[in-house]
């Protein structure tokens, strides 16, 4: 089966590459490279654009035949999130409301989607549970 990483090219996303490839599976990695490596691309096509095009995932969906998609593209940068909230409603927000409107128009409907810690703000007790109340302090928390 092939799998779209969306965010390939960065660190989690060309490690789940990696581990895909091994288990059999056939990633296709697609990312600006914005803040990501092409080099890191080493288990299969790499498709350079951005989330936020429709035409692109559509077309790649349906030319890999892609079976399923990780999503791991996001603006990241807790600092930056908090001088430029715009730019990440728009990345990991709107991106990603794109994303699954694409896979529902393709009929494809299993996607793995990589949120973070910062959705949890401070937490109250650490290790934190899944069940922890999700009170982030920062707009990239409250865009994951």
């Amino acid at each position: 089966m092939k799998i779209l990483v969306t965010g390939g090219a960065g660190y989690i996303g060309a490690h789940a590459c990696k581990a895909l490839a091994a288990a059999g599976f056939e990633p296709v990695a697609l990312d600006s490279l914005t803040t990501g490596h092409g080099w890191a691309v080493r288990w299969g096509p790499l498709v350079e654009g951005d989330i936020a095009d429709r035409a692109l995932l559509a077309r790649t969906i349906a030319e890999h035949e892609i079976g399923a998609v990780m999503h791991f593209a996001a603006s990241l940068n807790v600092g930056e999130s908090v001088t430029r909230p715009a730019k990440y409603y728009d990345n990991n927000v709107v991106g990603t409301i794109g994303l699954l409107d694409t896979m529902r128009e393709a009929g494809l409907g299993t996607i793995v989607f990589s949120s973070s810690a910062a959705t949890y703000g401070t937490p109250q007790v650490v290790p934190i549970a899944e069940d922890h109340p999700q009170l982030p302090i920062n707009p990239y928390g409250e865009t994951k």
